[in-house]
């Protein structure tokens, strides 16, 4: 299960986005208004589950600085971490 999203860089509009402070439970209701990320948020979900960088490649910032990071943290303190355009381990659960 998805605990935290620790830390995310240089995808769509999440530049620098630190959520640590922000756990997450077995259901989760996110809503904000149109063009603050949700949709970014879900291909980075959707790129860590099937293992394909590419979708996250593809959401990187406009003129941006960060190289596409993210850290995904799991039960029993495992993480999923995505740079140099790959997953160092894919979740399909998620």
């Amino acid at each position: 299960m998805l605990e935290r999203m620790h830390r995310i860089k240089g995808i769509g509009l999440l530049h620098d986005a630190d959520a640590r402070a922000h756990g997450l439970k077995k259901a989760n209701f996110i809503y904000a208004d149109n063009g603050r990320g949700k949709s970014t948020l879900a291909s980075l979900f959707r790129s860590c589950s099937t293992n394909k960088p590419e979708l996250l490649v593809n959401r990187r910032t406009i003129d941006g600085n960060n190289e596409p990071k993210a850290i995904l943290q799991f039960s029993n303190g495992q993480r999923s971490i995505f740079q140099n355009s790959s997953w160092n381990v894919e979740r399909p659960e998620l």
